[in-house]
């Protein structure tokens, strides 16, 4: 790496305590606040649609927001990869909180729309980069514990951002945006007092435009948009066969190959270095990523339908019904990142979670309408650690990786959270699929309704099944709700797959030692010689 640039970066940038736990709560800030704007307008909607009057227009509130965030995740590493990382993860930030305003001060439905949408694209850059910086100033043995609290407080605002949302909506709406702007200026002030990395200036001998691929960049962007609104609207505003949807994945397909052709052309200039594929440990890691996270947002999506629905508790309430899920995902991480001063690989954890994952999946699928609380606490448990044990450990493995080669560890980082919002989207669509198809069958046979009953109690949504029913079909209540309660528990059958498959992947996985030698900070890891071979023979 003499000839590279970025031999500044080759040991840790360490600072000293003070500084790295105020960059850490800088960084756990924006990143709870990130997590917050993704589902903070599920209990705003009603209110943002009266004063529009855009009912239309309510799937855009919604979508926008991780639509443009999953598809500028790449460029944004590639960015990070490039510039100062101190000033990109300020700009995307500064931009995030841009949007926020606009979507505060917004007076039509369509800036509303356009401020997720900026939010979502400076949101992009905040979560890849704000664990880029924690790669840079803590040591192997910090890593892992600050890593897992930085997830598990992403995990966190999902969940507890419909109740801070609910509870803002009551007085305005609008504060559900401006609250980032006081708590984003703590980060801001964060950063530019105690964070100061070694200036990047990228490889020598090569454009700045060359490097960063515009035209990976133009090509990946519209491909991903396309998957992305082909998963959102199938099944639900077009059927899965129909002309848009179809259209959609074919061109998906179409520009994703196009895009791939030209990354392997670009070989390490291209904004997804094929390099990141190479490896065994990579690989693995990435498709283990998109399962395994895959494989959990389906019960944090489908809990509060079945405590809705079948336990009948309001949306605020269902939220803290999900606090034993966060709680131990939290005390999970912890265990992991301090196991991690004693232990020599993250291997362990990946094993350990999927199968917690696993027996979580498998024993919601055993819900009954008359299922105690103490079931469904003990279950989230097993939920929760699952989670707490082995999210960060792909985004750790990428750092283990690429730490005698930091030019590539924003945009690994940033590929396996793209691959991690990917899977989420996929598998929420598959599991929306399974659900609506299983709820048309059981209303049917046990509830005994017609075409015309089961549309009407699918277009009263998850708030007013029980009101519908109770006026409509008041001898039915009871089998109504059974068949809704068969169906989201059908859903877990997906994840229980999605999880035992990440299981198997994660054997596959390189035991790779965490422990650095005094060799490790000069020369390249085993893998890492071998991929740096490859891609010389292959020149």
């Amino acid at each position: 790496m003499s000839s590279n640039s970025f031999d500044l970066m080759c040991r840790t940038h360490a600072v000293g305590s003070v500084k790295l736990y105020s960059i850490l709560t800088g960084i756990m800030i924006a990143t709870f606040l990130i997590s917050l704007d993704v589902s903070i307008i599920a209990t705003a909607i009603p209110s943002i649609t009266t004063r529009f009057h855009a009912t239309t227009d309510i799937g855009w509130y919604g979508a926008t927001y991780p639509l443009t965030m999953c598809a500028l995740q790449p460029i944004s590493g590639k960015l990070s990869s490039l510039l100062s990382l101190r000033w990109t993860y300020l700009s995307f930030y500064g931009i995030f909180l841009l949007g926020s305003l606009i979507c505060g001060v917004a007076n039509s439905s369509k800036m509303f729309i356009i401020g997720r949408a900026v939010a979502g694209a400076g949101g992009s850059g905040v979560v890849s980069g704000g664990l880029s910086v924690i790669a840079l100033i803590t040591t192997p043995e910090q890593r892992p514990l600050f890593t897992g609290l930085v997830t598990s407080l992403y995990a966190l605002g999902t969940v507890v951002a419909p109740i801070i949302g609910g509870a803002l909506a009551e007085h305005t709406w609008r504060w559900c945006f401006f609250i980032n702007l006081p708590a984003g200026a703590v980060t801001v002030v964060t950063l530019l007092l105690f964070f100061h990395p070694p200036q990047n200036t990228g490889t020598q001998g090569v454009s700045f435009l060359k490097q960063l691929d515009l035209i990976g960049c133009a090509l990946f962007i519209p491909s991903v948009i396309m998957v992305m609104l082909a998963l959102q609207w199938g099944g639900d505003e077009y059927s899965w066969n129909s002309a848009t949807v179809v259209g959609l994945f074919v061109g998906f397909a179409v520009t994703m190959t196009i895009f791939i052709c030209w990354e392997c052309y670009m070989g390490d200039e291209a904004m997804v270095p094929v390099v990141l594929l190479w490896g065994r440990s990579t690989t693995l890691s990435i498709a283990f990523a998109f399962l395994f996270l895959g494989s959990f947002v389906i019960p944090v999506y489908y809990l509060p339908e079945w405590f809705q629905i079948v336990k009948s508790a309001s949306p605020i309430r269902s939220g803290v019904m999900l606090l034993p899920s966060v709680c131990t995902q939290v005390f999970g991480s912890l265990v992991c990142g301090i196991s991690a001063k004693h232990l020599r690989y993250y291997n362990p954890w990946l094993f350990v979670g999927s199968v917690f994952l696993c027996i979580a999946n498998g024993l919601y699928t055993t819900f009954t309408a008359s299922s105690s609380s103490a079931s469904w606490i003990g279950y989230e448990i097993f939920q929760g650690l699952g989670c707490g044990f082995a999210a960060q450990i792909p985004l750790l493995t990428v750092q283990l990786v690429f730490k005698d080669r930091p030019r590539y560890i924003p945009v690994g980082i940033a590929t396996v959270l793209f691959t991690q919002y990917f899977g989420s989207a996929v598998m929420q669509s598959i599991g929306g699929a399974i659900f609506q198809n299983e709820l048309k069958k059981q209303l049917q046979v046990q509830a005994s309704l017609d075409h015309k009953q089961i549309e009407m109690l699918l277009n009263a949504g998850t708030l007013r099944v029980r009101e519908v029913a109770v006026q409509a079909f008041p001898d039915r209540l009871v089998d109504i709700i059974n068949a809704y309660n068969k169906a989201i528990t059908t859903v877990f059958y997906l994840p229980i797959a999605g999880s035992a498959l990440a299981f198997i992947l994660a054997a596959g996985i390189p035991w790779v030692n965490t422990r650095s030698t005094p060799k490790d900070d000069v020369d390249c890891t085993e893998e890492a010689d071998q991929l740096q071979s490859d891609k010389s023979a292959n020149v």
